[in-house]
Formats: structure tokens, sequence, C-alpha cells
């Protein structure tokens, strides 16, 4: 068992790249290639933090099927520890049709299986409790497990000691009734949410980072970071304190897939370091744009010694 533990959704990814528009009814359109790949927040953090160097755990479910057996076979093969996988007969493993876009910006078509069936019961508590970092990531997408099992997993995590972290899934069809049942639940038994901007607006209604941060902490959450795409993280700390971090100058973007869960790999070992909070989301910030020079959620990851050179050698966005 590791420090860190993260609990969520998985995927198995058909990255198609590159979708220049979608056909109408009964229409085609041609596009370069197509990968498979593992996905789904959770898998995609714990695999990157591995790449990076940095032992972890992994709570998801999977179908008992061909697909389920690929999440096992790809954690397996980075060193992510998989105790904490569920197997589930009767179920399919969730599965994502991603579309990538000329400009790295993705789409996705989601069927949401075994994702749909996570609950309480079905997680190992021993592999939470002896964590110092529990990172519950897919909110929105679990709709059994949403709002307050969620908030009853996190809070035995906080009161065997762990620090709790939670960032969700955009589903820009959410309601906010939705977004509210799924999210002010866990706010009072987290340390840190570190939604993206579309998704703190969404919960909280408002558009500038630091009312949405406030709001937030309002709710009983004691820190936030919202994380800004290419321009960087806000984050507001228990205290008050607010920080914007840019992000690096990259070369090129090939793929934001999996930018997001590489940024919270990146801010996870961070804080284990005992960085500020600003610091672990410049480390994020770092750790994503190895994400988004490369195609797939993880491809671009090395080891975080690497990274903190590329943070040494780069320039920040102005």
């Amino acid at each position: 068992m590791s420090e860190i533990v993260n609990v969520g959704i998985c995927t198995v990814d058909a990255i198609g790249q590159t979708i220049d528009s979608y056909p109408p009814p009964g229409g085609l359109r041609l596009f370069d290639k197509l990968a498979m790949t593992t996905g789904g927040n959770a898998v995609n953090c714990s695999i990157a933090l591995a790449k990076m160097g940095l032992p972890c755990d992994v709570v998801v479910k999977v179908g008992d099927d061909a697909l389920g057996e690929f999440v096992l076979s790809e954690c397996r093969k980075y060193g992510v520890n998989t105790e904490g996988i569920i197997r589930a007969p009767g179920i399919h493993t969730s599965y994502s049709f991603v579309c990538v876009m000329p400009g790295g910006q993705r789409s996705f078509f989601h069927t949401m299986g075994t994702n749909g069936t996570l609950c309480y019961d079905d997680i190992n508590l021993d592999i939470i409790r002896q964590a110092k970092f529990c990172f519950v990531t897919g909110t929105m997408v679990m709709k059994t497990f949403d709002g307050e099992q969620t908030a009853r997993l996190l809070a035995e995590a906080r009161k065997a000691g762990a620090k709790t972290l939670l960032d969700t899934v955009y589903v820009d069809n959410a309601t906010t009734e939705a977004w509210h049942a799924a999210i002010h639940p866990c706010l009072p038994v987290l340390d840190y949410f570190i939604p993206s901007y579309p998704e703190a607006k969404a919960v909280t209604g408002l558009s500038e980072p630091n009312d949405m941060a406030k709001a937030l902490q309002a709710r009983g959450c004691r820190n936030v970071v919202i994380k800004m795409d290419e321009r960087g993280a806000f984050c507001r700390e228990a205290d008050g304190t607010e920080t914007f971090v840019s992000s690096y100058q990259v070369e090129k973007v090939v793929d934001t897939t999996g930018a997001g869960d590489c940024w919270s790999a990146g801010f996870l070992a961070g804080l284990r370091e005992r960085l500020s909070m600003p610091e672990a989301a410049l480390l994020g910030n770092a750790t994503a744009a190895h994400c988004i020079q490369a195609p797939g959620a993880s491809t671009g990851i090395v080891p975080l010694e690497q990274i903190k050179a590329f943070q040494k050698k780069t320039p920040l966005r102005s």
C-alpha cells in the first residue's frame, strides 16, 4: 500500500486523431489514426505518478471482460498497485471514444459501465486508511458513488489522517442541481478541491476565480485550486492567500487528453514533497506541459527529476 491512493473512474479510450468535423447522419469523415489506451481520471493520474517514480494505489471498478483485463495489465506494466481494483461480472468496463481536434482539444463519447456502479461498500478501506493522500477523481460520472458516498469515503480518509482531494469531470449538460448534489456534501471534508474553470463555474454559478474559491470555501473546503488550461492555475489557500500560477511555454500542443489528470499527479507529488500550495500547483503545470506534447493521457510523462529540470530551464507564459 502507498502514500497516495487515487479513487474514481477508469475507461478504455479509443483516441481518434485528427477529427476536423463530425459527419451528418449517414455521412463519413476520415481521420489520421486510432490508438487504444487506458483512460479515466484515476488511472491516468496513477500511471502518471508511477512514471514519475512515485508509488500509488488505484481504486477503480472494471468488468470481468477483456477491457477490464487491459486496464489491469496496463496498470501493472507501469507499476501501479492494483490491489484496490474491483472486478464486476456482468457489467462492461467503461469505454470512451476520444475525438482530438486540430488544435489538440478533445471531445468524448462515453458509456458509463462499471464506473456507474462503483460504491462505498466496494472499496477496501484498509488501502484508504493507510494513505497520506486520498484523491477522488471523476465525480459527476459515478452515479452511485457521487455525493454522499464520496463524502463518506473522504471523511474516513481524513479520520485516518490523510489529506483529501477531489476533482470532477466536466459534464456540460448537467443541471445545477446535479452539480450541487455531487459536490456540496464533499466540501466540508475536503482539504483540496481542484476543479477546472468550467467545473468551478458550474458548481458556483460565478465567473471570477477568486469569487468561485471563496464560495467553495464558505461551504467548508479548506483550499481551492482552479485549473485554467493554458493560462495556469488560480490558488486560494485556507488563510485567504491568493496566487495565480502561470503555465510553462511549450513548443507545440499535440494532444490535451489527460492534461488535467497529469496536472493532478504533479500537484500530488508537490504536496508529498511538502511544497507550498502554489509551488505544488506549479509542479502540476510542469507535469501537464509534458502531457500535452505527446499523444495520449500519460505518454509524455517522465521521471520527477526530469520534470524539475524542465522547470529550471523553461520560461513561464507571460
